[in-house]
């Protein structure tokens, strides 16, 4: 799990070396272990690192010539590679990056994990190549030299690359069918560059800092960001998951390539196993990922937040590995509504597990907020993330490198309660009344939220939360920028709605901040139900009613495991997410908030409506989220602006 960055420059204002100098710097907490910089001009190849010592070892990278970076050429180079280093898959100087093959004609900047890399390279000893490391790396090198471009099909895991073909004098750069792993460009007629985190750009200096408004509409209006290849921050685009990206270096030409469409998985056949024969393949498929995840050189740990997925993932690691697995948890034991406490403490009953038990404060959040905000390039919707973040502090703490997480099961077997208004929907539409007025009748007390969405749909009167509150508080510059269409209309198809929360609206969003808290850190997560291929291809192959069956969220996932979890979470409907006590959060800084929004970006806010005296404590749960995300945008702006210095802690 790496940083990764590069540069194609044909402006002579540019400083290449300054900026490669800084991008690999800010990179530097996606990889410490070691750091990499290659540039190219037409005659030459110079190999250096900026942080580490220089030597190596090892005879086969001899052959790299590395310079102290201050003694590299002060002259114009058309293209640099940058790479930073977390090493995880063999801890030696083989996996330095950028990597080249043996001719020196392709090179290669990467940042994933590939769980079939030890298969693929016996097929290809097999094919005649020879392999100097133990990296994954070299794989997917060396993958490209036998398939070519169409080797991405071949891989099972996450990636974000940049591959440097010299016989092309082409770039090719790829990212993974659901986007565990971020890649960022920017494009303009002198220059092309790409890198891990949008920070890379504006903070080295290669491009100016400037918002997209119409992404901060959507971000206060819907919730939403990142959900199309333009994002928040202008001329700053993203290479969509599924997706490969092709420069021509004499020209600068663009061209895109999805390799992967998520509607696909639409097309497959569905199983027509009986019921306990598909829950013995999904039991299989589940286990055989979380056992490839667990392959590291370092040690691996838990993320358990006492839900169904994270428990899953526990207990199938702990069996994998036959010894006590350090879980990692953010509890709040006197919160009793959103604490999780009794059923992490019903995995360690059932588990030899070290336990590591994380209280977020008050104090903490904003202590951190600052720097929580500039770690994840883009501002929060919720206090989820910083659980998520501080998390990782702590794993990074105990000097563990990886951990695994149950994100993106959810998206797979149906856990959420708008996945009950697709499956409504769908007997609605093929009118098998009967079946829908059981499967109403069976669902859980809980799902109120879900019936009252269902009715307004079903009238037409589309869900679409504060919109008098929005107008209110909101600029018309702001408001006018929305249409007030709902961009989340839920489907007619329990899978179709799937699909949805696997591409813009749900998993994408979440495998963002993932990647971010824990890259922050310098931690790699691993996602055993956001990246198999397998499992994901299983996953829409089964039935629909099979998901949700007798009103049972995930049903399908909990037979497969029963055994194996404790009663209480077998058994257990809620879902209290991964959040912190807002609104008394809130409500105990309310001087502090209120002050930031009103003398902050002027341009967001409905100035006559912020000029009058109010409190927060009469206000809504939907008005409290909608001034939390303008506070946490004013502090993001300043911060990006660098009006506030943020330092990794």
């Amino acid at each position: 799990m790496c940083g990764i960055a590069g540069i194609v420059s044909y402006d002579e204002n540019t400083n290449i070396l300054q900026v490669v100098k800084s991008v690999s710097k800010i990179l530097q907490h996606r990889g410490n272990d070691d750091d990499g910089v290659v540039l190219f001009d037409e005659d030459n190849v110079y190999c250096s690192k900026i942080q580490h010592s220089i030597e190596f070892t090892s005879s086969h990278l001899k052959y790299l010539s590395l310079l102290p970076f201050e003694n590299i050429p002060v002259k114009k180079y058309p293209l640099a590679l940058i790479h930073r280093r977390l090493s995880i898959i063999d801890l030696s100087e083989y996996g330095h990056q950028p990597m080249c093959d043996e001719s020196g004609n392709v090179w290669i900047t990467y940042n994933g994990e590939i769980y079939n890399y030890l298969k693929l390279k016996q097929f290809l000893i097999e094919k005649g190549f020879r392999f100097f490391s133990n990296t994954d790396t070299e794989v997917v090198l060396k993958a490209y030299l036998y398939y070519g471009k169409t080797f991405v099909q071949h891989l099972n895991g996450m990636w974000a690359f940049c591959i440097y073909d010299k016989r092309s004098n082409e770039l090719f750069l790829s990212r993974d069918k659901i986007g565990v792993k971020p890649l960022y460009y920017y494009h303009s007629k002198n220059v092309f560059a790409f890198a891990s985190e949008q920070k890379a750009f504006h903070q080295s200096g290669l491009i100016p800092f400037s918002i997209n408004i119409s992404a901060v509409s959507q971000y206060l209006i819907h919730n939403v960001l990142e959900d199309t290849e333009e994002g928040l921050i202008q001329e700053i685009k993203e290479v969509l998951p599924g997706e490969n990206v092709f420069v021509n270096l004499a020209n600068l030409c663009i061209k895109k390539e999805k390799y992967f469409h998520l509607s696909e998985l639409l097309n497959g056949s569905k199983t027509h196993f009986d019921e306990q024969k598909i829950i013995h393949q999904t039991k299989k498929l589940v286990d055989n990922s979380i056992h490839q995840h667990l392959r590291s050189d370092v040690e691996v740990a838990v993320s358990l937040s006492g839900g169904i997925d994270s428990s899953i993932v526990a207990v199938s690691a702990s069996r994998y590995l036959n010894r006590p697995i350090h879980c990692f948890s953010v509890v709040f034991p006197d919160k009793p509504g959103i604490d999780e406490s009794v059923f992490v403490r019903s995995v360690n009953q059932q588990i030899p597990m070290v336990e590591h038990l994380i209280t977020p404060t008050i104090e903490g959040f904003f202590n951190d907020l600052d720097e929580l905000l500039y770690s994840q390039d883009i501002p929060i919707w919720s206090t989820s993330t910083y659980n998520q973040f501080l998390l990782m502090r702590h794993v990074k703490a105990t000097g563990i490198k990886v951990i695994l997480s149950g994100q993106g099961s959810d998206e797979l077997f149906a856990g959420y309660q708008h996945h009950y208004v697709a499956y409504w929907f769908s007997l609605l539409k093929h009118f098998d009344l009967k079946e829908l007025f059981q499967h109403l009748k069976q669902s859980s007390a809980y799902l109120s939220n879900a019936y009252i969405l269902f009715l307004k749909a079903i009238i037409k009167q589309w869900y679409f939360p504060q919109k008098s509150i929005i107008r209110r508080y909101l600029s018309s510059d702001i408001v006018k920028q929305d249409n007030f269409s709902h961009p989340h209309k839920i489907s007619d198809s329990l899978n179709k709605e799937l699909i949805k929360d696997l591409s813009y609206r749900r998993l994408k969003a979440f495998l963002k901040c993932e990647d971010r808290a824990s890259m922050w850190h310098s931690v790699e997560s691993r996602l055993p139900f956001s990246d198999d291929n397998d499992l994901l291809h299983w996953a829409f192959q089964i039935p629909e009613k099979m998901k949700l069956k007798n009103g049972v969220s995930k049903y399908v996932l909990r037979e497969a495991f029963k055994d194996d979890l404790p009663s209480l979470i077998y058994q257990r409907k809620d879902k209290k997410g991964f959040e912190a006590p807002l609104k008394e959060w809130l409500l105990l800084k309310e001087e502090m908030i209120l002050s930031e929004i009103k003398e902050g970006w002027q341009e967001l806010i409905n100035i006559s409506e912020w000029k009058k005296e109010f409190t927060l404590k009469n206000k809504s749960s939907n008005e409290l989220k909608l001034i939390f995300k303008l506070y946490l945008l004013n502090r993001w702006k300043k911060i990006m602006e660098g009006k506030i210095t943020v330092i990794n802690q």
